[in-house]
């Protein structure tokens, strides 16, 4: 009668995380002025040329709606994927999806942001040496280059 072993098996280390690069702070303030200037030219364009408020609100809902779509999916905005940056989480570097990326930067930050002067101060920890601002530590995410 013939005995079969099993193979050993070697315990493997983890594949180490790589650290990305985190985005410049000009290029984090680049996509964000790209993504409102696509929300001014629906503005522009509805109530001003089409004088029509309803024609805003539909692409507002439908501009929304994409954003969030690709925050959730890619961790990006329109202006970060022409920007060629992303956000990731903190501990994993993949996309955290639409909990931290929608959810918890966005609305809580949103909600959060009516603190007076909780907006600039938000704004200005993108100086700290980690580039992360108030809503990416909420989130525990950060802007990453692709």
């Amino acid at each position: 009668m013939e005995t079969t072993v099993a193979p050993v098996q070697t315990p493997t280390t983890p594949k180490p995380i790589s650290t990305p690069t985190l985005a410049s702070r000009g290029t984090r303030l680049a996509a964000a002025l790209v993504d409102n200037a696509i929300f001014m030219v629906i503005y522009l364009v509805a109530l001003l040329a089409l004088n029509e408020p309803a024609i805003f609100i539909l692409g507002l809902g439908i501009l929304a709606a994409y954003q969030i779509y690709l925050l959730t999916t890619q961790g990006q905005t329109i202006g970060k994927m022409l920007m060629k940056i992303r956000i990731i989480k903190c501990d994993t570097h993949t996309n955290g999806g639409f909990v931290p990326n929608v959810l918890l930067r966005g609305i809580v930050n949103g909600i959060i942001s009516f603190i007076p002067f909780y907006a600039l101060v938000d704004i200005l920890f993108i100086f700290r040496e980690d580039r992360r601002c108030i809503h990416d530590m909420i989130a525990n995410t950060q802007v990453v280059e692709e």
